[in-house]
């Protein structure tokens, strides 16, 4: 989704884009939360957990996101988020009391630093302004927050359809309410017809991988779902290979990254098995 990103640069700011895809994505998320109602889902401290996740996730650390892509560029704002499996451990270990072992942990260094050796410096050569560095890195610290959020709502309501509607309705609404409080050229706007298509593409597919994440939660700790979902650069380079090998040309950093991404995900799913 983050090439749908990208592309909608030209049509609107991060924030309108975030609120592009929440909007676009609530109708299937509210039908699938109707259809797997209980009344045991009822659970005001979950629905908590989830309107609070959604502020820190969809909101601010997909805005810093979408806004760290329109900045630096795809290249370099991915491994920088990419860093996010690291403070999801911490989350993990001192706020959820889960007890990772030395294995999860080393896999989950690997995977960082593979995932920095596959998507760093893909032919951008600017300089990286330090503010620009504390958005693309403030996007992992609110996204692991919200992870550990969503784990705690899952845990309470195990509706992953009813948790991110939640999550994308209270971080809609406190993205709309707040943005009209930012610089003008960072205020949301919805008036732009072009910006609707890419955004909405990439809203659905980014909700779709949430959507996924929260199974995931459900069934797996959090040091093992976030940086198994780290992998993700890997798909890209293996995507990269088949479809545009005449366009990228796959180097050494990025063969390297891949198998260290592969040896640090093979750490972490033999301690799920």
């Amino acid at each position: 989704f983050t090439l749908f990103v990208r592309s909608g640069q030209r049509h609107a700011n991060a924030v309108s884009g975030v609120l592009i895809g929440l909007i676009v994505s609530m109708p299937p998320l509210l039908v699938g939360a109707v259809w797997m109602w209980e009344p045991a889902h009822y659970q005001p401290l979950g629905w908590l957990f989830f309107a609070l996740a959604g502020i820190a996730g969809p909101a601010v650390g997909r805005v810093c996101f979408f806004h760290s892509i329109h900045l630096m560029g795809v290249a370099r704002a991915v491994p920088l988020n990419s860093t996010m499996p690291l403070f999801s451990a911490i989350a993990g270990i001192y706020v959820l009391g889960e007890k990772p072992g030395l294995y999860i942990l080393a896999g989950t260094v690997l995977i960082v630093l593979g995932c920095m050796g596959i998507t760093a410096r893909r032919g951008e050569s600017q300089p990286i302004r330090g503010e620009y560095l504390l958005i693309a890195l403030g996007s992992a610290v609110f996204f692991s927050i919200s992870h550990m959020l969503r784990k705690l709502g899952v845990g309470v309501s195990p509706n992953p359809f009813l948790g991110i509607s939640i999550m994308s309705i209270a971080g809609g609404v406190f993205l709309y309410i707040s943005g009209q409080y930012l610089p003008r050229g960072l205020r949301p706007s919805l008036m732009v017809k072009k910006a609707w298509l890419t955004y909405s593409i990439g809203g659905l597919l980014n909700t779709l991988s949430v959507l996924l994440h929260l199974y995931g939660l459900h069934y797996g700790d959090l040091t093992i779902v976030i940086p198994l979902a780290a992998t993700a650069p890997l798909w890209a380079l293996l995507l990269t290979a088949i479809f545009l090998r005449k366009l990228e040309r796959i180097t050494w950093p990025i063969l390297l990254g891949t198998v260290a991404v592969v040896v640090g995900g093979a750490l972490v799913a033999g301690r799920a098995l």
